[in-house]
Order: structure tokens, then sequence, then C-alpha cells
């Protein structure tokens, strides 16, 4: 049978009590055989100690448990609340043409596009071509363009701080397309407008991006992952209480067998 590891302090007992024995290199094979049984007969009793522990009514582990089962039903409420569509924030706004402009693939790309009469620029930092050895490019930075000035008239007064930080990321989104396209040789894409930028979400309606991305869905789907994998943590925790409990109860027979034969072993020997 398995056994579970000596304490610290049921080790320093063993070994005191060894070495009150008179324990040494010059020991005759009788007493370290006797030395021996007796630290077995201190573990044997441990063993049978916790099994007996495991097995009553209220008990170290059954208490893990329930704090483990308690703690899984908070989980599964706020995987019930993550579950929960609220529905998003949306204003549409027109099919403004975008047209695209110079896109420079350089060291230092750039990026040129109008929304309108609004003119964007977006370019990499100059040092990336300066440090010459850097593998991944960096991120573009909006130079000139407002994005004030695409929002809608009408857009309500609560929505236009959303909206405008929506915009913002979605333009930067289709200008490091754009680039990448430039670079890899893609075409570019087909009569791009402003309402590309805004599409109402199919799931919660809130705005999508040039990409389709609808960032409250990543949000609530990320959440959703890590409420799981806690789940998953706490469900493997509670197994691993329950198995141990039921390990040291069902082991209580062999250990109490090996009890009695280092028992006997001692009495034949003392």
């Amino acid at each position: 049978m398995p056994t579970r590891d000596v304490p610290p302090h049921l080790a320093q007992a063993i070994e005191k009590r060894s070495g009150e024995s008179g324990m040494g290199p010059l020991q005759d094979p009788g007493q370290r055989k006797l030395a021996g049984l007796r630290r077995q007969r201190v573990v044997i009793l441990f063993d049978i100690e916790q099994g007996e522990l495991a097995a009553s009514t209220d008990n170290p582990w059954t208490q893990r448990i329930a704090l483990l089962t308690e703690a899984m039903t908070g989980v599964a409420d706020d995987l019930v609340a993550a579950n929960t569509i609220e529905p998003g924030p949306y204003h549409a706004v027109p099919e403004t043409p975008i047209a695209i402009g110079a896109i420079d693939s350089g060291d230092a790309a750039s990026v040129e596009f109008a929304v309108g009469d609004q003119r964007f620029l977006y370019s990499e930092d100059q040092d990336w071509a300066e440090r010459g050895h850097q593998i991944a490019r960096s991120e573009l930075v909006r130079r000139t363009g407002d994005v004030d000035a695409l929002l809608p008239g009408d857009t309500p007064a609560d929505l236009r701080d959303d909206l405008r930080a929506h915009l913002s990321d979605s333009l930067f989104v289709m200008a490091s397309d754009l680039r990448d396209r430039t670079l890899d040789g893609d075409p570019m894409p087909t009569n791009p407008s402003l309402a590309d930028h805004a599409a109402p979400c199919p799931v919660c309606g809130n705005w999508t991006d040039w990409r389709g991305t609808c960032q409250a869905c990543a949000r609530r789907n990320a959440r959703l992952m890590e409420l799981k994998r806690e789940e998953g943590r706490l469900l493997d925790e509670r197994a691993r209480e329950a198995q141990e409990r039921r390990r040291l109860v069902e082991g209580m027979p062999l250990a109490r067998k090996r009890l009695r034969d280092v028992e006997a072993d001692l009495a034949r020997l003392g």
C-alpha cells in the first residue's frame, strides 16, 4: 500500500528515537533490524491514524471537498452570468466611401487612405529601419486624421465615446491589414466604406470592426474560457481530495496487518 509522506515533526521523532537506540556504524545487525522495525511501526501508526481520521464523519478531506464544491457553485453561477448576452451599444454609421491611397511597405511602412474628406496617415516608427536586425514589424501609428469628424451628427451623447474608440481601433486594424496585404501581394479590398467598420454583431448587436470582430463577444468568450479553466481546476482538486480520502480509508486493513506483523517481529527480537 502506498503511504503518505511522513510529516517533518514525525520524521524528526523517528530520527531522535533511532539516535536514542544507539544506532551507529558499529551497531550489530540485530540492533539495526530492531531500530528499523521501530521506525516502520511509527510510520504505520501514522498511516492508521490518517485512515481513521479520513473515515470519521468530520474530517479535513470532506471539509476541503465541501469548500471546493461551494467554490464550483460560485463558478457555475459566474458561467451563467457570462453566458448571458447583453445587447451592446449600437448606432449606425453612414456608408462613407474609403479611398485607399499610397501604401509604402518599406522598412518604415506607411498607409494612406481617405474616409470622405478626412485623410488618414498611419506609419511605423522610423527606428525600425535604424535597428535593422528587428524581425517583427512595429505597430502603425496614426499621424493624421480626425476620428471625431467621422461620428454621425445624430450619435447619442452616451455613445459618442464608445463609438469614437471603436472606430479608432477599427481604422488601425484596417491600416494594418492594408499594409500586410501589400507585403503579401494580396489584392486590396473592393469598395470599402465606413460602414464596414461598424456593422452590427449578429450575436450581441454591438459594433464589429474591419475584420468582423466584436470586442464585446471576444471579452465574453475570454471570460468564459477563464471560468471553464477554473471550473476544471476545482473539479480536479476535488477529485484528488476524494481519491486521497478513499485511499486512506481502504488502506487501513492492510496497514493494521502490517502493524501486527511488525509488532510480532518486535516481540520476537525484544
